[in-house]
C-alpha cells in the first residue's frame, strides 16, 4: 500500500465506488445469489470465471487467478499504480484529495466546462442547420435520406462556413478562448483563433451518459478533407469512444453491429436497426472491445471490402477475441456501404447480412485465399500455413479439428500435417502463456519459497481473512497469538496494524486489509476471502493459530537441526543449548 494518501482518505475514497458499480461499467455482470458473474477482462474466456462478491466488497477471477478490492480492479483494467488508481476512482466519486485539492478542483472544472461548451456548440450547429444559410446543408442531409427524426435524434447540424459565429455565441455565454481552445473547437493561429470546423455538416459525438465530448464534421461538396474530427481533449478519446453507443446500448439486443462511418451508423437506426455503433476509425482498440462486451454478447463487424478494409476487420476480430468476445463479420455484396445497401435492399435484407456474418475463422478462410493463389503449390503452402497460424488461437480442440478436417478434404492434404504444424505454432504459445501466468503469480506460488513455506505463507494469510471478516475472531484468538508467530515479514507488518486498530475498537473489513499489502500478494489473500472464509463453528480460527504456531516451531526445529550440522566438537555447549532448544520445541509441539 502507498504512504501518498493516508489510510482514511484510501478508504473515504473504496467506500465511495461500490464494486459492482465500478465494475460495470467494464464488465457485463449477472446476478446469481449474493455473487455476480462475468467474463473477465483481464483475460481471454467465453464462459464466466470473474466474480463480484458485493458484501466484501472485492472481485475474483477463478481462470487467471486476479482478485483484490476496487482500487485493485481499476489498477488492472486502467493499467494504473496505486496512487493514480485512488485519483481515478476519488474523480469518479467526485472527492477532493487533500495533497491534490486545488488542482483535483482545478481539472474537474475544467472538464465541466469543456463539456458545456461542446452542449452549447452542439445546440448553435443544430439551430445553424435549421436557419436559412444551413439549406445547402439540409439539401446535403435530404440527398443522404435522413430523415428529421434522425436528424434530431444525433443532434445533427451546420457549422457556417462565414464568420465566427459559434466563437461570438460561446464567448457571449462566459466561455473562455481557453476553454474553447481545450474543446478542440477553435485552433490558435498567428492572429488569434479560428474555427475548426467551416461549412461542414457537424456530428455531435457523445458519450455512454449522453454527454457532447467532441465532434465530427463532413464535407458538403465533397472537398478535401472530407471528414474532419475533433482533437483529443481532455474529455474526449476516440480510442474509448464508439459512435452511437449512448443510443444503442438501449436497444435490448445481445448482438452489435459495428461499422465505420457516422452515416452508415444513423441509416442503421433509422432503419430501425438500433444496434449499430462506428468506431471513430478502421481500427478498434481493446478499450472499445471492454466496453461493447459490457453490452453485447455478439460483436459483428461491417467494415468496407478493399485492403485497408480486410485488414481493419482482421485486427479487430483479433483483438475482440483476445479479450473473449464472441467475433463476426459481415460481408456486404458488391462492396456497398451499409448506408447505400440500406437504401438499395432494405433493412430486412441487412439483418439477413447480419444473420450469415461469418466467424472469425470463416473470414480470414475468405481473406487467405483472396490473398493467395490456391491452385499453385507456392499459393497452396501460404494459404495452408496462415490458416494453421489462425487455428492454432483457438481455444476449443473440437473446432480446431473441424476446420482441420475441412482445409484437408478442400485442398488434399493429410489432416494430420495441418495438425501437426497447428500443434506446432501452438507449443510456443503454450510456454510463453504458462511463463505469463508464472510472473503473475509470482510471490504466491513460486517455486523458490517451497512447498512448506507456501503452506505457512497460505495459513498467516488466511488468519487476516479471517480477522477481517469478523473483528470478534481476535478477541477469541488473542491470547493464543503474537506477532512474533508469524513468519512472513509482509504478512506481519499488516498483522500488526489489524491487531491495533481492533484493539483501538475501529472495524477491519476485507477491503481494508488487501490495501495493507503488496499488489502481488492481494490475489491470493482476495481468493481466501472468496473460498475459505466461511467458518461454521469458532474451532476453525483456533485451528488456524495452531497451525500457525506450528509451522514457526517446526521452522525453529529445523533451523537448529541445520545448526547442529554445522557445528564442530569444539562448539559443545553450543551444541548443548540448541538441543536443549529442540528438546523444548518438541515438546511444546505435542501439547498443541
Amino acid at each position: 500500500m502507498s504512504s501518498f494518501y493516508t489510510d482514511e482518505t484510501i478508504e473515504e475514497v473504496r467506500m465511495a465506488n461500490d464494486i459492482v458499480d465500478v465494475v460495470s461499467d467494464y464488465v457485463k455482470l449477472e446476478k446469481k445469489g449474493k455473487y455476480y458473474f462475468g467474463l473477465c477482462p483481464f483475460h481471454k474466456e467465453k464462459t464466466p470465471s470473474f466474480s463480484v462478491t458485493p458484501s466484501m466488497q472485492i472481485f475474483n477471477c477463478f481462470g487467471c487467478s486476479k482478485g483484490g478490492n476496487v482500487i485493485h480492479f481499476i489498477m488492472g483494467v486502467e493499467n494504473l499504480d496505486f496512487v493514480d488508481a485512488i485519483k481515478f476512482l476519488a474523480d469518479k466519486a467526485h472527492i477532493a484529495l487533500p495533497e491534490n485539492s486545488e488542482r483535483e478542483d482545478k481539472n474537474a472544472a475544467i472538464r465541466n466546462e469543456v463539456r458545456r461548451a461542446n452542449k452549447e456548440a452542439a445546440r448553435f450547429f443544430y439551430a445553424a442547420l435549421n436557419s436559412e444559410e444551413g439549406l445547402h446543408a439540409r439539401t446535403y442531409l435530404q440527398k443522404r435520406k435522413l430523415g428529421s427524426s434522425a436528424i434530431t435524434k444525433f443532434g445533427l447540424g451546420y457549422s457556417p462556413a462565414k464568420g465566427d459565429k459559434l466563437t461570438e455565441t460561446l464567448k457571449n455565454k462566459s466561455f473562455s478562448e481557453d476553454i474553447l481552445l481545450k474543446s478542440g473547437l477553435v485552433i490558435k493561429g498567428r492572429n488569434g483563433i479560428f474555427e475548426r470546423f467551416k461549412g461542414r455538416v457537424m456530428f455531435p459525438i457523445f458519450d455512454v451518459r449522453g454527454n457532447v465530448i467532441g465532434f465530427g464534421g463532413r464535407s458538403i461538396d465533397d472537398s478535401n478533407p472530407k471528414y474532419m474530427n475533433s482533437p483529443e481533449t481532455i474529455v474526449y478519446n476516440k480510442r474509448n469512444t464508439l459512435y452511437g453507443l449512448n443510443f444503442a446500448k438501449n436497444s435490448g439486443e445481445k448482438r452489435v453491429v459495428i461499422v465505420e462511418g457516422y452515416l452508415d451508423a444513423i441509416t442503421l437506426h433509422q432503419s430501425g436497426i438500433t444496434n449499430a455503433v462506428a468506431s471513430l476509425g478502421t481500427a478498434l482498440t481493446e478499450n472499445q472491445g471492454r466496453l461493447l462486451k459490457k453490452y453485447y454478447d455478439e460483436m459483428i463487424i461491417s467494415f468496407d471490402t478493399d485492403t485497408a478494409g480486410k485488414n481493419a476487420a482482421l485486427r479487430g476480430l483479433d483483438l475482440l477475441d483476445e479479450i473473449g468476445c464472441n467475433v463476426r463479420v459481415l460481408i456486404i455484396p458488391d462492396r456497398k456501404d451499409p448506408d447505400d445497401f440500406i437504401k438499395a435492399h432494405g433493412a430486412e435484407e441487412f439483418r439477413k447480412l447480419m444473420d450469415n456474418s461469418l466467424s472469425l475463422v470463416e473470414y480470414k478462410i475468405k481473406v487467405y485465399k483472396s490473398e493467395n493463389e490456391t491452385e499453385t503449390t507456392e499459393g497452396k503452402i501460404k494459404f495452408i500455413n496462415k490458416m494453421a497460424a489462425a487455428l492454432s488461437q483457438l481455444d476449443n480442440k473440437i473446432s480446431t479439428e473441424m476446420y482441420a478436417k475441412k482445409l484437408a478434404h478442400e485442398y488434399r492434404i493429410s489432416e494430420e500435417s495441418i495438425l501437426a504444424e497447428i500443434m506446432k505454432l501452438q507449443k510456443p504459445k503454450k510456454q510463453l502463456r504458462q511463463g505469463a501466468q508464472s510472473k503473475n503469480r509470482e510471490g504466491l506460488n513460486s517455486a523458490a519459497r517451497g512447498i512448506e513455506e507456501q503452506r505457512n505463507y497460505h495459513d498467516e494469510l488466511l488468519m487476516l481473512a479471517a480477522i477481517a471478516s469478523d473483528n470478534q475472531v481476535y478477541d477469541m484468538i488473542k491470547k493464543n497469538i503474537t506477532l512474533d508467530d508469524f513468519l512472513n515479514d509482509e504478512i506481519k507488518l499488516a498483522a500488526e496494524m489489524i491487531f491495533e486498530r481492533i484493539a483501538n475498537n475501529i472495524t477491519v473489513t476485507p477491503p481494508e486489509v488487501l490495501n495493507m499489502l503488496k499488489p502481488e500478494t492481494v490475489p491470493e489473500l482476495s481468493m481466501i476471502f472468496e473460498k475459505e472464509c466461511v467458518f461454521d463453528s469458532n474451532r476453525k480460527p483456533v485451528d488456524i493459530v495452531k497451525k500457525i504456531k506450528i509451522n514457526r516451531l517446526n521452522r525453529r526445529k529445523q533451523e537448529i537441526f541445520d545448526r547442529i550440522k554445522t557445528k564442530n566438537n569444539s562448539d559443545d555447549q553450543d551444541i548443548r543449548n540448541l538441543t536443549q532448544e529442540l528438546d523444548q520445541i518438541i515438546r511444546m509441539l505435542s501439547e498443541i
